[in-house]
């Protein structure tokens, strides 16, 4: 009788063995424990990534639009002066975008703005915004290419550089807000898009992998070196 008593006594109240309380314990608290950092961290890391402003985020769309508007005005004839004139222009900007490249993270495309160490060395040491001005650069060529040395070019060139020159300034925005006066130490000794004659070594990857990272961005030449191609092609063919 005392050991069946002992036994209902146990069934009613089966929590009171010390072990299983202490592995319960283990098997629950760590999950709880872990999942409330991992909720804190997410809030905490938006908070401390401002979304883009739109222009930056859209900044393709923009060029791509500009692009477009380019290439319904008449193409120039393919004269050997604008035609060299492009291409000079071009190989400046493949080489400033590749440097600028071998020493900034992957290429990022999404909505928030990051930048986990200010880059002042290679060629960030140069200017503040080499890939912008390689952008223009870029622009610049193909507007050559497709309208020619004419007064045509300008207002394509002004938009152009004014939107890229916006974007530096917005960069700028960023990069004080985060990084305070180590930026305004860099910022007082590097010109924002006109190179200066200086060099600071640091880390850098391989050109071939900074041309890779960038694969989107020649992408996009190619399909608008074929555009303005096919637009000449059609045009000739026509006339």
């Amino acid at each position: 009788m005392a050991e069946q008593m002992e036994k209902q006594q146990e069934q009613v109240n089966p929590v009171e063995n010390p072990a299983g309380q202490n592995v319960a314990a283990r098997m629950t608290e760590p999950s709880a424990t872990s999942a409330e950092p991992n909720e804190t961290d997410s809030e905490t890391h938006a908070e401390e990534e401002p979304k883009r402003e739109f222009f930056f985020r859209y900044r393709g769309w923009v060029l791509g639009i500009l692009s477009l508007v380019m290439l319904i005005f008449q193409p120039a004839d393919l004269e050997i002066i604008m035609f060299l004139v492009f291409v000079n222009l071009f190989i400046l900007a493949f080489y400033l975008r590749v440097k600028a490249r071998r020493v900034i993270g992957e290429h990022s495309r999404g909505n928030i703005q990051e930048a986990d160490e200010l880059i002042t060395w290679g060629a960030y040491a140069r200017l503040r915004h080499p890939l912008y001005v390689s952008n223009a650069v870029f622009g610049i060529s193909l507007i050559f290419l497709h309208l020619g040395i004419s007064w045509r070019v300008i207002p394509f060139i002004v938009v152009l550089v004014a939107f890229e020159a916006y974007l530096g300034k917005l960069d700028d925005r960023f990069l004080e807000k985060k990084f305070g006066d180590e930026w305004k130490i860099w910022a007082q000794q590097t010109p924002a898009f006109f190179p200066r004659e200086f060099h600071r070594s640091g880390p850098m990857r391989s050109a071939r992998a900074a041309f890779l990272s960038d694969h989107f961005t020649w992408l996009w030449m190619v399909m608008i070196l074929l555009l303005i191609m096919v637009r000449k092609l059609a045009f000739m063919l026509w006339t």
